[in-house]
């Protein structure tokens, strides 16, 4: 337990360290994709959308990868399930034959 608080404590820092950093960054950009301009400002703020958007796209992919492992492993789980429900059917049936 005292490594995921120490864990705890450390993400924090690093995450109050990062706010720090962009902080400083206050100068009004505006940012232009071809021929579209994004409204001035404060550089913070694009910065931490980026961080944000990144979060959020990397949350979900992990979201996606998982939920598609999770319904792979139910599919093993069941073939399994069945294979071992025929190996204890062809085990009793030899046995039958045998006596």
């Amino acid at each position: 337990m005292t490594l995921l608080a120490r864990l705890t404590w450390v993400l924090i820092g690093v995450l109050l360290f990062c706010f720090a950093v962009l902080a400083v960054n206050q100068e009004a950009v505006a940012l232009r994709f071809l021929a579209w301009r994004t409204p001035e400002i404060s550089l913070f703020w694009w910065l931490l959308l980026a961080f944000v958007v990144g979060l959020v796209v990397g949350g979900t992919s992990i979201g996606l990868v998982s939920i598609r492992h999770r319904l792979h492993e139910r599919t093993l789980a069941r073939q399994l399930a069945a294979s071992q429900q025929e190996l204890v059917r062809l085990k009793t049936s030899t046995a039958d034959v045998s006596h």
